[in-house]
């Protein structure tokens, strides 16, 4: 039986996560997710099924079989762009096994607790692919950032409005007491009382 991966990001990275995935016979099939043109052209060189657009757009996730995939790699470069990624793929696959590529290890916590089921750090996911490889990791340099989930209240211009359409930072909703995950069709309307979680950061050091 095959076996599907999705890999959201297509950086020399994902690339080589990819690779070891496939080498160790993990993944039969696989499809790309990339937003940046010069990435999705390569991919396409390369003779890879890829579908363009963000890797958090629920019609880009599900044009690429994300909600049947048996594992999903979010190997994107930005970590709060990682954060949001991993809560709508648990959203839209319960069963898949979510790997998840962060820069900062203070944020594993939190990538578990959005769904991933490994979380790497930049340096370990190099360690484990770096055979797969054969050459060079990009290093992105990028705002050192710490990153919570906070709770709040909806504002009055966002009453009867769509999660996703108040940023893409939005995360969940708490309506009656229950977390709901923002893509589903029960919260597609805000109601005054309920709160959102939103993904929140601050500079380290501050």
């Amino acid at each position: 039986m095959g076996s599907h991966t999705v890999l959201i990001g297509y950086s020399t990275r994902g690339r080589a996560l990819l690779a070891a995935l496939c080498g160790d016979g993990r993944a039969t099939d696989f499809t790309v997710i990339d937003a940046d043109p010069e990435r999705v052209e390569q991919a396409v060189l390369d003779g890879v099924n890829v579908v363009a657009g963000s890797g958090w757009s629920l019609r880009v996730l599900w044009a690429a079989a994300a909600h049947v995939a048996d594992h999903v790699v979010v190997a994107v470069t930005d970590d709060a762009m990682a954060l949001r990624i991993t809560s709508v793929v648990r959203s839209l696959n319960e069963t898949a096994v979510v790997i998840t590529v962060v820069r900062r290890t203070e944020l594993r916590d939190l990538i578990e607790f959005l769904g991933a089921d490994h979380v790497l750090t930049a340096d370990q996911a190099d360690e484990w692919t770096l055979t797969a490889a054969g050459s060079a990791f990009e290093h992105v340099e990028v705002p050192d950032l710490a990153w919570v989930v906070a709770e709040r209240a909806v504002r009055s211009d966002e009453i009867g409005c769509a999660p996703l359409t108040c940023g893409h930072q939005v995360l969940a909703v708490v309506r009656d007491g229950r977390r709901v995950w923002a893509e589903d069709p029960a919260v597609a309307a805000l109601r005054g009382d309920d709160r959102l979680l939103v993904l929140s950061s601050v500079p380290v050091g501050d």
